[in-house]
């Protein structure tokens, strides 16, 4: 990594410092800003903590640091001013520009490659129960998910993606208990699973509601329960409205039962326990899910290493009950009413730790009726994973914050401190669509199927405009219009929540997919016409649209070694949109094959050819496809 152009450079720029400060009997730690305009340089150094701290005027002392480094001898560094402040180092383009541009050419894919570290690092991710679809606001989390393993796998770390199967949850006996009754697939496997879990739990509610406004007396309490009731009904009038047949079959075959809910729970047990019978349908129902998932998966180029199931890993194994006998042995579990807990709070006081929250529910390890939850299931999960990683990163959403703590707060109980240390919650916000609220439950979601099939159709009719051939049309719109939506889900940090609207997904303008493909593509058009490759005079690649090219493309190492460093995989969307702004209005200012100096023409040649490597680089990591024409 350090020998890559920008860590010469910034080094080069820390030695001056340290001498001069040296010389002054000043030995502080370097930490260098980015200027906000290139007028003031390329690299900043504030004085006003040092300054302050030995008694010394901030602008007086910047300057005798500059005026004391001018008697240097220097390399990359061209000049270095004082303003304000600030030491001020400017680059010496004309030595830079060179070893830049060769550095990236001669590298290509394998530039912005860090150091190979002996750090085993899983990341879980997606894990999106079997029993619908992947919808847009879980498809943030696959995104999320393979651009962060992306990074750290380019920042030499050993990456292994995990997909974790919740087949042991009362959702996933919910929808096997109504497959059962019908035992069949009609459409994409996933979705109609899907259709069948909504189904399933909106005749239960029903059933159970009617029953029980008969064994009230109360007419408040009716209201209340009518209300609810209509609200179902309403529910189920539109999924019978999707599959009237399937719907009624579903009626008709639930309706024969007493009690539903005690069938699911019965089957629940059962599939804990391994039963055959239990493990049959449950399977079943899980590896068609799975296999829909995957179809969805790879349309937009996400795989894993490894498939978990949570039934072998953490409940036929004996793991899950391992781990209850060994809590209940510490001072913090204790059973309440014949349901096992675990005091997150004493935890908490005993370890002294902090969370940013005051107070944690107990966590609940088994229910009075034998089963696990999920949250305990996780411990032995965890553990499972910690075997095989030195790393382990759960990519959750953001409301599963307090669950993810309770599982840290398990392992410090049993002693695994050293583990809770290591185990990351990335959270991540919700995704909202207009006018859309998505509930499983309830069968009201938008799938990631619809959503690339909507960018790629919309992507169609402005490619339609540019292309004639049809076959390449379909192509690209599908490069375009999966991209769009990938980085639309990327690009906005994890911790806030994003609208999707199309308007800014497919933007051809400014900060989207399409706007940075269209860059690349802008590069693969001028490289094309070049017939043959001369020598190049880099010094004379002095404009300020060059120069700011040339230092964010030496930035790349730093942008991939930050992001993985700061698990900020959208700052790494951010570079690939400032890239491409920069190299817009190189192009629409300065010519590259009409310019008249033969050796400036191959210069911006050259600089264009290392803009579509990188480009082309980070785009990879981002997941998104490149056109070859747009």
């Amino acid at each position: 990594m350090k020998n890559y152009p920008y860590y010469i450079f910034e080094e080069e720029c820390k030695s001056l410092i340290e001498k001069a400060l040296s010389e002054e009997g000043i030995k502080e730690e370097i930490k260098f800003e980015f200027p906000p305009s290139p007028k003031y340089g390329d690299l900043s150094f504030p004085v006003f903590n040092i300054a302050k701290k030995y008694g010394k005027n901030p602008e007086d002392f910047s300057k005798i640091i500059v005026s004391k480094i001018n008697s240097y001898e220097k390399n990359i560094v061209e000049r270095v001013e004082a303003i304000g402040g600030y030491v001020n180092f400017f680059i010496d383009y004309k030595k830079y520009s060179k070893i830049v541009i060769e550095s990236i050419i001669s590298l290509g894919k394998d530039y912005g490659n860090l150091d190979k570290k002996d750090i085993k690092i899983i990341v879980e991710h997606t894990s999106v129960n079997p029993v619908h679809p992947i919808h847009i606001g879980s498809a943030r989390n696959a995104i999320i998910g393979d651009v962060l393993s992306n990074i750290l796998e380019k920042a030499g770390y050993e990456i292994k993606r995990h997909f974790y199967i919740d087949d042991v949850g009362l959702q996933v006996a919910q929808a096997a208990y109504g497959y059962s009754k019908i035992r069949k697939i009609e459409g994409k496997k996933d979705h109609f699973i899907g259709y069948i879990y909504a189904a399933t739990n909106c005749i239960i509610n029903i059933k159970k509601l009617k029953e029980e406004i008969k064994g009230i007396s109360n007419e408040e309490k009716i209201k209340e329960k009518i209300k609810e009731l209509d609200e179902w009904t309403s529910i189920a009038n539109e999924l019978r409205l999707k599959n009237e047949k399937i719907f009624d079959e579903l009626i008709n075959e639930i309706y024969k039962s007493k009690d539903p809910e005690k069938d699911i729970s019965e089957l629940l047990i059962r599939y804990e326990k391994k039963e055959e019978d239990a493990v049959k349908i449950i399977r079943e129902l899980c590896e068609l899910v799975i296999s829909g998932f995957r179809e969805t998966l790879d349309r937009i180029g996400i795989k894993f290493d490894s498939w978990d199931w949570e039934s072998e890993i953490t409940c036929w194994s004996g793991a899950t009950e391992d781990i209850i006998n060994k809590l209940m042995e510490t001072e913090f579990g204790k059973i309440d009413r014949g349901t096992i807990i675990l005091d997150c709070n004493k935890i908490l006081e005993k370890f002294k730790l902090k969370f940013g929250v005051k107070e944690i529910p107990p966590l609940v390890l088994k229910r009075s009726d034998g089963t696990t939850l999920y949250t305990t299931r996780d411990i032995a999960y965890t553990i499972w994973k910690f075997q095989r990683a030195d790393k382990v990163i759960n990519v959750i959403s953001i409301e599963q914050r307090i669950p993810q703590i309770q599982l840290k707060l398990a392992l410090y109980a049993l002693n695994l401190g050293n583990l809770a240390e290591r185990l990351i919650h990335f959270g991540y916000e919700l995704v909202h669509l207009p006018g859309v609220k998505m509930s499983g439950r309830r069968g009201r979601y938008i799938t990631l199927d619809e959503v690339l099939d909507e960018a790629i159709r919309r992507a169609y009719y402005e490619v339609s405009k540019r292309i004639s051939n049809e076959e390449e049309r379909r192509k690209i719109s599908e490069i375009i219009g999966i991209g769009a939506v990938k980085y639309a889900l990327i690009s906005i940090s994890p911790n806030k929540p994003i609208v999707f609207t199309w308007e800014r997904v497919l933007d051809f303008e400014k900060n989207s997919g399409p706007f940075i493909q269209y860059g690349y593509v802008r590069a693969c058009n001028i490289i094309a016409k070049v017939e043959k490759e001369e020598e190049a005079n880099y010094e004379s690649l002095n404009s300020d649209y060059e120069k700011q090219i040339i230092m964010k493309l030496s930035l790349f190492p730093k942008i991939i070694n930050d992001a993985a460093e700061e698990l900020r995989p959208e700052i790494l969307a951010e570079y690939a949109n400032d890239l491409t702004s920069l190299f817009n209005l190189f192009y629409d200012n300065l010519p590259v094959l009409k310019a008249e100096d033969k050796g400036l023409r191959n210069a911006r040649i050259k600089l264009v050819k290392a803009v579509k490597i990188v480009l082309e680089n980070v785009l990879s990591i981002l997941g998104i496809n490149t056109p070859e024409k747009m």
